[in-house]
């Protein structure tokens, strides 16, 4: 595909899932864009890797109940490309990952700032809409309303566009980095912390008391026999069939 096509094509992409995102589509998530990433790119199980590891690093940086954020979902997609380059060169997985992971989160937090930006834009409509309000004209605030979601969408599209037409470029942003030793080193601690951070945060958000059986199941699966992560998921879904069903039966005996 023509890269300014491939890369119109993902701007316009993200653009539209910021705005839907915001009217409660909720589709703006790492895995996600991986995915997506890695069927435009031809390599969905390399894209179903980097989108879950993006996943992780942004549970690690996740604020709860905040607003801008670094935004791994966009790194996601830049990371699914970069490591489809590394791999095409010869490289192992676990170098094409580290790579994309190291470029996803230097987006990532590039990305907070278009956030901000973003968000301070739509300020300006928003005082649009209140004056015609205030005038009780309901048509014009429904303009200023969809004019409002524009800023929003370019905040993620223009990024994207701009980015993906260097991103065969992205070994220069790689040997930058190689050059400053102390921020390589600062990027590879955040990057291994934030997984575990990331999945502390999860287990915090779980019942743990509850249904630790299915997650000692699930760790003895991934450390000692080497089950991927989609393998992972799939038998966590049978997994939750299994217990949803058990639960209907006992209560259709009129159990608790």
């Amino acid at each position: 595909m023509d890269p300014v096509l491939l890369a119109f094509l993902l701007a316009l992409f993200t653009g539209v899932s910021i705005v839907l995102f915001s009217l409660g589509v909720n589709i703006w998530a790492p895995l996600f864009y991986g995915l997506v990433a890695g069927i435009v790119s031809g390599n969905i199980d390399l894209g179903l890797r980097v989108g879950a590891t993006c996943a992780l690093l942004g549970l690690g940086f996740y604020t709860y109940g905040g607003a801008t954020m670094p935004d791994y979902s966009i790194g996601a997609i830049f990371g699914v490309f970069v490591a489809t380059q590394v791999t095409a060169s010869g490289a192992s997985l676990e170098s094409a990952l580290g790579q994309a992971a190291t470029l996803a989160t230097a987006v990532a937090l590039l990305m907070s700032l278009f956030d901000i930006l973003g968000r301070a834009s739509t300020t300006f409509f928003q005082h649009g809409g209140d004056n015609a309000l205030a005038k009780r004209n309901l048509a014009s605030f429904q303009r200023w309303h969809l004019a409002g979601t524009i800023p929003w969408g370019l905040s993620r599209a223009v990024p994207v566009f701009i980015g993906m037409l260097f991103i065969q470029q992205y070994q220069l942003v790689a040997d930058a980095i190689d050059k400053i030793a102390w921020l390589q080193r600062g990027l590879g601690v955040v990057g291994s912390a934030l997984p575990a951070v990331g999945f502390a945060l999860l287990l915090s958000y779980m019942d743990i008391a509850v249904y630790w059986p299915y997650m000692l199941i699930g760790y003895v699966l991934f450390a000692y026999m080497g089950v991927p992560t989609v393998g992972l998921a799939i038998i966590g879904v049978a997994a939750a069939g299994l217990y949803m069903k058990g639960k209907k039966e006992q209560l259709a005996k009129g159990g608790n």
